[in-house]
């Protein structure tokens, strides 16, 4: 009965159902195992460098997705990562990542910071990082190759400067060396004797110091740079801190403290030579502003003198021209008179040859009888006297002879010729 019940149909079945089970389940514990060396996944923001299985060949698979492991040795890079070198665990590792810097003085300070790496963009370049640089995953490149570049380019930049000119006027300077160092090679150095001007003391002091070498056209000598052919780019370099020993920074401030007065003495005696040089030109200015006044006061003077000399050798000629001019109508006005006089002289001298000077001598003779007949005229009359035939006559025929006789005398000193002649013709 046992046999025919186990080697029914059912029973048959449900022996293959079970050993169907049981290879699926070896299969599935299988795939489990073997599984991740069949396939892999790339991750956003990272790529994969893988050697195959077999032949060792190198392969990279750059963009996020499933691709064949197939018992390859795979490697997962990111894409990029930030390299922290910071006191501060909550923004970087576990431990103080600062870096330790000496200055040329001597004086010790810890540099924080962080820097932003770009990994290779190109299969090519992920490989080679990998085969020929030997870097066989992030973490020893960081700590083989970014942090020593970090480390040596801050090193040598705080040895180029003391710790007080890193706090104050060469904190840009630090940065920017640093930064030129890490991305293009660390400068090659030389020890050169100075001389340089306390600021404190004023005075010059001998001092020996490392100084960048350069080329002859004035370039910076460095080394190689170490990130030739990696396909890594460098960004977003930051310092964030400088934590200077307490010894440091009692140096520092003491050293800024008297810098300080230095410079508040130097204010002050610039101040006062400026007060002085003020005070000076301001003086000068009041001198050259009288100066100047004086000289406006000069200047309007000869214009002053210069009008009136101009006014007077104006008026003097204005005069010597009337006087030309008057000079010249007394010329014409004598050469008038001149002719005038002549004129008459010559129109009289043609009357009296024409009349003989009758009018003249007429009024002459009238003006004579005139003057006779008014003395006449006023003579002593006696109040009687008698006619009688004396001798002689009397007083009155007398005189009155002597008038005929005077007359006659005037009209012959006169010329006149009292009597009309035969067929004469009186001109009107």
């Amino acid at each position: 009965m046992r046999d025919e019940f186990t080697r029914s149909p059912k029973a048959k079945k449900a022996k293959r159902n079970m050993i169907s089970l049981i290879v699926i389940g070896v299969i599935v514990c299988v795939g489990l195992v073997l599984g991740p060396q069949l396939v892999d996944t790339v991750d956003k923001g990272t790529y994969q460098v893988k050697q195959a299985a077999v032949t060792g060949t190198m392969s990279a698979k750059m963009t996020p997705g499933l691709w064949l492991q197939l018992f390859g040795d795979i490697e997962q890079w990111p894409k990029a990562e930030t390299f922290f070198f910071t006191a501060d665990t909550e923004e970087g590792g576990s431990h103080d990542q600062s870096i330790e810097v000496r200055f040329n003085d001597g004086s010790v300070c810890n540099v924080s910071g962080t820097l932003r790496v770009i990994l290779p963009t190109t299969e090519d370049d992920a490989i080679r990082l990998v085969t020929e640089l030997g870097y066989k995953d992030y973490n020893e490149l960081e700590q083989k190759l970014i942090l020593p570049i970090t480390r040596n380019a801050l090193r040598l930049t705080a040895n180029l400067m003391t710790a007080r000119e890193s706090y104050s006027e060469k904190r840009h300077d630090f940065i920017f060396l640093a930064w030129d160092q890490i991305q293009n090679g660390i400068y090659e150095t030389k020890e050169e004797t100075t001389y340089p001007v306390d600021p404190i003391t004023g005075k010059k002091t001998e001092k020996v110091v490392k100084v960048i070498k350069k080329d002859k056209d004035g370039g910076y000598i460095r080394s190689e740079n170490p990130w030739a052919g990696t396909g890594i780019t460098l960004m977003n370099f930051e310092i964030k801190d400088f934590v200077y020993a307490d010894v440091v920074m009692k140096q520092i401030a003491s050293q800024q403290e008297a810098l300080m007065a230095v410079a508040t003495a130097r204010a002050n005696s610039e101040r006062a030579k400026q007060d002085a040089k003020t005070i000076e030109e301001q003086g000068k200015a009041k001198v050259m502003t009288a100066k100047y006044d004086k000289e406006q006061e000069k200047i309007k003077a000869v214009v002053d003198a210069e009008k009136v000399k101009a006014v007077a050798e104006l008026q003097a000629k204005q005069r010597l021209e009337v006087a030309k001019l008057d000079k010249m109508a007394a010329a014409e006005t004598k050469q008038k008179e001149i002719l005038l006089g002549q004129g008459e002289a010559e129109r009289k001298k043609l009357v009296l040859q024409a009349d003989g000077a009758l009018k003249q001598k007429l009024s002459a003779y009238v003006e004579a009888q005139k003057l006779w007949a008014d003395a006449y005229s006023k003579r002593n009359v006696p109040s009687v006297y008698n006619a009688g035939g004396s001798k002689g006559g009397s007083a009155d025929m007398q005189f009155q002879q002597f008038m005929q006789l005077q007359n006659m005398k005037n009209m012959q000193d006169l010329g006149l010729d009292m009597t009309i002649k035969q067929g004469a013709t009186t001109k009107k």
